[in-house]
């Protein structure tokens, strides 16, 4: 399920290393990292190309032994195609950038067929507990058969967490008409979880909130280390949907998308 590996580095960061190096070196893969030098014009007047590129190896062989290196010059169509036709997973730092996307996100926009693991400041390697937000589309298979891949390599339970996003209508109903909708929208899940994992037997958590911000403070609140979400769920035509961006950059923890 994952062959080629990519690193995308923008800086020398000995915590994002690694993570990266741990993570890749139970995958058993020699990953190529990926240098776009348009993350580097301000310094243009300051170091030439070669020397950056050098100091960045340096960096980079503190880490791993084997590797290959690959410099793009920005964030053009030969670069997504060489992303989308090389490799099976991109590991990328999630930033904020306070002018224009972060790496993560303009990714996440431009690409279709290739996952994305995000790493965030503090994230551990360690992998033990992994959450599966899930809104039981298609993508929820993908996201269950991808943990299970990942449990030949890693030793973790995970579980799945769903939003129901009825809590919007408390203020809305009276008490007897959101407790029988509630009820319904419980129901309603349970009938779904059944028929896509029933022999499984998956720990499932239910939310009566949004997927929004309730589904993210319920994550941010438990001691996961890693969390594994598909790019749209129901209805969603764009390439990435709002809750998943959503969750790339709000989440504490690592995230995978698929």
């Amino acid at each position: 399920m994952i062959g080629r590996v990519a690193i995308h580095i923008s800086e020398e960061d000995s915590s994002y290393l690694k993570y990266v190096k741990d993570l890749t070196s139970r995958l058993s893969v020699v990953p190529d990292f990926i240098y776009l030098e348009e993350e580097y014009l301000f310094s243009l007047f300051v170091r030439p190309l070669e020397e950056r590129q050098w100091s960045m190896r340096r960096h980079i062989e503190e880490f791993f032994e084997n590797y290959n290196f690959y410099t793009f010059l920005g964030r053009d169509d030969s670069t997504l195609t060489h992303l989308q036709e090389s490799y099976d997973l991109l590991f990328v730092k999630y930033k904020k950038h306070f002018f224009g996307k972060s790496m993560p996100e303009w990714l996440l926009a431009k690409t279709e067929n290739i996952r994305l693991w995000v790493y965030k400041d503090g994230g551990s390697s360690h992998i033990r507990k992994v959450c599966l937000p899930v809104d039981f589309s298609e993508r929820t298979i993908r996201q269950v058969e991808f943990v299970e891949y990942l449990k030949k390599f890693f030793d973790f339970d995970y579980e799945l967490v769903h939003a129901m996003n009825v809590g919007r209508l408390k203020d809305k109903l009276s008490k007897r008409d959101y407790d029988k909708s509630l009820s319904d929208k419980r129901e309603e899940v349970k009938q779904l979880y059944m028929d896509m994992f029933a022999e499984k037997r998956i720990n499932i958590t239910v939310l009566e909130g949004d997927p929004y911000k309730d589904m993210v403070r319920y994550i941010n609140s438990s001691d996961y280390d890693l969390v594994v979400v598909g790019r749209r769920g129901k209805g969603m035509r764009e390439r990435i949907g709002s809750v998943s961006l959503h969750m790339a950059r709000s989440l504490k923890c690592p995230v995978v998308v698929l």
